[in-house]
């Protein structure tokens, strides 16, 4: 998810900055997202192993569209006053990412993760139930051919505390990096 976002948020936000390469960057975009990324595991594994390298690059990939639709959205509808605001006192390109862009994003973005966190580790388990020997999505289908349901349940758990952990994780992260959209939110509950 890391990952992910370190590639989609940087082009999200530069999409929603840029219409001229946006025009041409999002046909591809919308022609590619739809594939299922999930049917490219036997190919990602053929270049890059069976090792973890292989699971971090497919939930990379399948993530880092939905988070870059998101941020570019976001990153378009910011409105115009806001970027001649900050034009009109001097600030640079940097400084209108800095203070109204990433700002601006942020929000949707750690929600989009947050929401992303059961298609990763969906994803995860499939990979690992895939040509490997190791980890939770092994695990589980391993003891389910032994028969042995009681240990394949625990990782069944396991798997899912993960997944439960990384949300409370981005949801405290949104909390607190984003105090100011909460107080938004507030007044209008």
């Amino acid at each position: 998810m890391f990952f992910a976002a370190l590639i989609g948020v940087p082009l999200g936000l530069w999409l929603g900055q840029n219409k001229r390469w946006d025009r041409y960057a999002y046909p591809l975009i919308y022609t590619t997202y739809p594939i299922p990324k999930i049917t490219l595991l036997p190919i990602i594994i053929l270049f890059l192993g069976i090792g973890d390298l292989s699971k971090i690059f497919l939930i990379s990939l399948i993530l880092v569209f939905q988070i870059l639709v998101i941020v570019r959205d976001d990153s378009k509808n910011i409105p115009e006053e806001y970027i001649f605001s900050l034009r009109s006192l001097g600030a640079s390109k940097m400084q209108i990412l800095k203070y109204v862009y990433f700002p601006a994003c942020l929000p949707a973005t750690l929600t989009a993760l947050r929401l992303n966190v059961a298609v990763s580790i969906a994803v995860l388990y499939l990979a690992e139930s895939f040509a490997t020997n190791s980890g939770l999505g092994f695990y589980i289908m391993d003891t389910w051919q032994r028969l042995s349901y009681a240990k394949m349940y625990a990782g069944v758990l396991a798997m899912s505390l993960i997944g439960a952990l990384l949300f409370i994780v981005l949801y405290y992260l949104e909390e607190r990096l984003c105090r100011w959209s909460q107080a938004g939110k507030q007044k209008h509950n």
